[in-house]
């Protein structure tokens, strides 16, 4: 990732953990960790921490939110599911993310939390 390996940092598996942490937080915020908003030691993975778990929706991208508020409407799919869903995938990129490479899930757990993720919402329907 730019953080870890953009800092001279040597490729490992546990790299390669922390850099698909640093792409789900980017697709969760429709943030880059080059944003000109990250200064004096706020960085991408600080910008999520300070809102987690309360204040998700403050650093969500507004895309995404506004397709959950459509769920909610539309296919009757609870509030709380969703807030659970985005703090899940949160929690993983969070997870990926750890400072220190010994604290970081492995991407055996992170497939397994996923698919935990998108069973729990297996049941909501879009309609089209």
């Amino acid at each position: 990732s730019y953080l870890e390996y953009g800092g001279g940092g040597h490729a490992s598996t546990s790299g390669d953990v922390y850099s698909f942490g640093i792409v789900l937080l980017e697709i969760l915020t429709d943030k880059r960790p080059t944003e000109a908003m990250f200064i004096d030691g706020l960085d991408i993975i600080s910008f999520v921490e300070n809102s987690f778990p309360d204040q998700i929706f403050d650093v969500i991208d507004t895309h995404i939110v506004e397709e959950c508020k459509n769920l909610t409407q539309e296919n009757n799919v609870p509030e709380n599911e969703i807030y659970k869903c985005l703090l899940d995938l949160l929690q993983v990129a969070l997870s990926c993310t750890r400072s220190l490479p010994s604290e970081r899930s492995s991407m055996k757990q992170v497939a397994s939390q996923m698919h935990a993720i998108k069973a729990s919402q297996s049941g909501w329907k879009r309609k089209k």
